[in-house]
């Protein structure tokens, strides 16, 4: 298929996935894929949006909307809860561009 930046880029504009999910698809340890996610982040040649939909503590419900890294956080910092959902990501593609085209006789 190519690198594995290329494949993670491929499976993220058909759906949204954990880490997890993405290093047992393309076959690198999970580590390893925050690392890829972060030049993918950096790339200007996504064809798209890169979305980090956040991590969200499971005791509390508290969502980690402000968090710059990609990581998830180990506890909740409101509720002290150790049980926090792994941030998904995927690439939202460009829509198509809608140019008016003006109609002759108008």
């Amino acid at each position: 298929m190519g690198t594995i930046r290329q494949s993670i880029v491929a499976f993220l504009k058909d759906r949204e996935m954990t880490a997890r999910e993405i290093s047992q698809a393309v076959g690198v340890g999970e580590k390893e894929v925050y690392d890829h996610l972060a030049h993918i982040v950096r790339s200007k040649n996504l064809g798209g949006k890169f979305i980090v939909v956040p991590a969200r503590c499971k005791k509390c419900g508290y969502v980690f909307k402000k968090r710059d890294r990609l990581t998830p956080p180990s506890r909740c910092f409101l509720c002290k809860g150790e049980s926090v959902t792994a941030p998904r990501f995927f690439i939202r593609g460009d829509p198509p561009s809608t140019r008016e085209v003006p109609l002759s006789g108008d």
